[in-house]
């Protein structure tokens, strides 16, 4: 035998080994997710996507059936801390913005999604309680016929102008991405900073409206000339032939920046079919799965295997982390509470 074979034998051995390894894998989890037969997935995004990735799941693995629970991030912390007091957790698979905040209540349980290395590091826990499963980022959409693009307003405190009054809106803090850009103002900028600026534009006139969908469409009909909300509405607006135009805000040194966004999905800990879990979660965020959020809600995936680069480069962002927003999201609540009952 000479000596390239001898290197090579073990090497191509070892890779066989390792394959043969892959496919058991694979065929037990499999035999387990055909067993388990169902999976219980409480999610905080869009009820339209959340169906649409449901159902191209059940399609692909129809041996399992998917329960989706549609909730509000705040509701349904609520629901799965009601549900670990009374021992009893119903639920197999959560996506959110506020999984930082599960995983200090103890309920998710580290699962190494396979492919998942290639993401940032930024995107997903190091212990790998939580994986970015898709981001936007909170803008200012504008009509354009109302608003000419030399009159732009290009950072926050530009909506505090006499020129704006009454002809601002946004979600309350239903909408999660309303709550978390507020808890970035107050971590950027402060508390004290946050509610002046905030009550500087409540006494402007400024709409707060039960949620994203309400702003977008109200922009796009021209009941408002700004709208504050997340940057898939945008796209959801030009899909409508609303005359609409984007403005990432905040660009300007000194200012907060442009937040981002980031959905997360986890394992629960003590779920009933672990193994359909499992098998949902490596099929939300292949490609088959992520071409759901990018073509019907316009989210943007984290994955370079996906889409290279990673549209996230090319504007100053907000310089928060999950954990922060999670941290402030209580006391961001009783802070918007004392200006206006609609928050």
């Amino acid at each position: 035998m000479n000596v390239r074979r001898r290197v090579l034998l073990p090497a191509l051995l070892l890779m066989a080994s390792l394959s043969v390894r892959a496919e058991a894998q694979e065929a037990d989890l499999v035999s387990g997710a055909k067993a388990e037969g169902r999976v219980v997935w409480y999610s905080g995004s869009n009820l339209g996507m959340a169906q649409a990735v449901s159902n191209a799941f059940e399609k692909k693995y129809p041996f399992i059936k998917v329960d989706l629970i549609r909730s509000s991030d705040e509701r349904m912390l609520n629901r799965i801390s009601t549900e670990k007091q009374a021992g009893k957790i119903l639920f197999d698979v959560v996506n959110s913005q506020i999984l930082p905040m599960m995983y200090r209540i103890n309920v998710l349980t580290p699962y190494r999604v396979p492919g998942a290395g290639v993401m940032d590091a930024k995107f997903k826990d190091p212990n790998g309680y939580w994986v970015g499963l898709h981001i936007n980022h909170f803008v200012l959409g504008y009509n354009t016929k109302m608003v000419p693009r030399e009159q732009l307003p290009h950072d926050w405190p530009d909506l505090s102008d006499p020129k704006w009054r009454g002809k601002v809106a946004v979600a309350g803090t239903r909408e999660r991405t309303t709550l978390s850009w507020v808890s970035s103002l107050v971590a950027v900028k402060g508390a004290e900073f946050t509610r002046n600026y905030l009550s500087k534009l409540y006494a402007n006139g400024l709409k707060v409206l039960p949620d994203n969908a309400d702003v977008w469409q109200g922009v796009g009909r021209g009941e408002f000339a700004v709208g504050l909300t997340n940057s898939p509405n945008y796209f959801l607006a030009r899909k409508a032939d609303y005359p609409v135009g984007v403005v990432y805000p905040d660009q300007d040194d000194g200012g907060p920046g442009t937040l981002l966004n980031l959905n997360v999905i986890a394992l629960v800990k003590g779920a009933a079919n672990p193994a359909a879990a499992r098998r949902f979660i490596d099929f939300v965020l292949s490609a088959e799965g992520q071409r759901i959020l990018i073509d019907g809600a316009y989210e943007i995936p984290l994955k370079p295997d996906i889409i290279d680069p990673v549209p996230l480069t090319g504007f100053r962002r907000t310089p928060v982390t999950e954990e922060q927003l999670a941290g402030l999201a209580e006391s961001t609540l009783k802070l918007l509470a004392g200006i206006g009952p609609e928050w």
